[in-house]
């Protein structure tokens, strides 16, 4: 059993292995959203909450030409996602750093997409973390925020076990919309309700 710690800020062997854990495990998730998205151009990526790195991973392969810059609050996340990513990070066209999503080390407007899987609901002050987000975004350019999770009725029981279990706070998808809409985003929601998959795509006005 993980402390529900690690799962905010995966850190340490226990972390280590709950970060290659998170890359089998989210790889569908991931792969569906990005599906959402594959009509887009973008010359400039920032992920937030990189974590193991597959993520960057299946974006340099959807975006052969672009930068794409990782952030993470966990340190041995920015070691692993360098490590899986190392090919890119040789390139020059990959560049992780450790950050909180509460003070992006990056000029405003700078990014055409960014995305953030799996850790919005570990953002330590969700509403003023998003306005952060929707900043680094340029105008016309887009922001994805994926869950594996949101608040339904049919799987309300687990959700609430999980979020004990690992310390995370879901926010209803209209919640989420409203704070991106309120930042400057035109937002989109996808659902897969079979799976309580949720992806919102946001286009900045």
């Amino acid at each position: 059993m993980y402390d529900p710690d690690l799962f905010g800020n995966p850190v340490g062997e226990k972390g280590r292995e709950l970060l290659e854990e998170m890359n089998e495990h989210h790889r569908k998730l991931s792969e569906w959203a990005l599906s959402l998205i594959s009509d887009i151009g973008c010359e400039r990526i920032l992920d937030i909450g990189c974590g193991g790195g597959m993520q960057i991973s299946l974006l340099a392969d959807m975006f052969h030409d672009a930068e794409i810059y990782g952030i993470d609050i966990s340190e041995d996340a920015v070691m692993m996602t360098q490590s899986l990513n190392s090919d890119i990070v040789k390139e020059g066209r990959c560049y992780v750093s450790q950050a909180s999503v509460s003070d992006i080390p990056f000029d405003d407007g700078s990014f055409d997409l960014v995305t953030a899987f799996e850790t919005y609901f570990f953002w330590p002050d969700l509403e003023n973390d998003i306005k952060e987000v929707v900043s680094k975004v340029r105008n016309n350019g887009h922001l994805l925020i994926v869950s594996e999770a949101y608040p339904h009725p049919d799987f309300n029981e687990l959700n609430d076990e999980a979020s004990l279990l690992y310390g995370f706070t879901l926010r209803s998808n209209e919640d989420i919309a409203s704070m991106l809409s309120a930042y400057g985003m035109n937002v989109r929601v996808n659902v897969i309700e079979e799976k309580n998959w949720v992806a919102f795509i946001g286009s900045k006005r």
